[in-house]
């Protein structure tokens, strides 16, 4: 299986899978053309895209799904809730803790808090490796942790610095939103729900939905060494990449 992550942020959401036959894209937030680019790392193109997962309907996170769903061939799949959002009635539902099936993928939705119409993230697996896919949430509920832990990726949000997101221009209103219980996961947030997920398998974490006016990768490194340190979680063997908004990360093989 291979990861690669084509821009998390405000700007935009993509991120494909592929193992075997299966081209999974995992959300459209981008253009059609940023995606194609993107693709041509692991010589794929759009046209190649077996199956679309949407989250949930924010912009950041549909902004290319018309012209990508007008243009090609693949199957569908969200929750319910964000096909009415997004007025869809040709899709395939899935629905929060029931597992189905892409391919060799064996995917678990999971119900998360953010303010839009049941949104949800991931836990993908196929025969050899998993990856847990968590952004757009205000907290994550531990009813789920123990379907979180000891996966191979993470692909998990580290949203804001709080210090950074409290002094800011930005409006009280969106303040209050952004780290509210239906907002996003702060630094620390990120860095102690990660203290209690890894485990021995773990070899990769991915920073995402990293803002780019109240946060930066030296603020998230801080932190998650603060918390793990205290949490005397062994990271020596874990790698850490920061998603970028503008451009796609390096593959990663699992």
């Amino acid at each position: 299986m291979l990861f690669l992550n084509i821009g998390s942020g405000s700007k935009g959401n993509a991120s494909f899978i592929n193992t075997g036959e299966t081209n999974l894209l995992i959300d459209a937030g981008l253009s059609v053309k940023r995606i194609n680019k993107a693709l041509k790392k692991v010589k794929k193109e759009v046209g190649n895209i077996t199956d679309l997962i949407i989250t949930h309907e924010h912009s950041d996170h549909v902004n290319g799904f018309l012209t990508l769903f007008k243009n090609n061939n693949f199957n569908l799949y969200m929750t319910k809730g964000t096909a009415e959002a997004l007025k869809i009635v040709d899709y395939h539902e899935i629905v929060a803790l029931k597992d189905f099936q892409i391919g060799n993928l064996t995917i678990t939705p999971l119900p998360l808090s953010h303010d839009a119409n049941e949104p949800i993230g991931l836990v993908i697996k196929d025969f050899k490796a998993s990856i847990c896919y968590i952004t757009d949430t205000g907290y994550i509920p531990y009813q789920i942790l123990p379907l979180l832990e000891n996966h191979h990726l993470y692909f998990l949000e580290a949203n804001h610095d709080p210090f950074t997101l409290t002094t800011s221009s930005r409006p009280l209103f969106l303040k209050n939103r952004i780290a509210g219980e239906k907002g996003h996961l702060s630094n620390y947030d990120s860095a102690y729900q990660f203290s209690l997920m890894a485990g021995t398998n773990t070899k990769h974490l991915i920073h995402a939905h990293i803002s780019e006016d109240c946060n930066n990768n030296d603020l998230i490194k801080k932190a998650f060494q603060e918390v793990l340190d205290s949490k005397a979680v062994n990271y020596q063997e874990i790698t850490f990449y920061y998603a970028k908004q503008n451009e796609s990360l390096d593959v990663i093989y699992l």
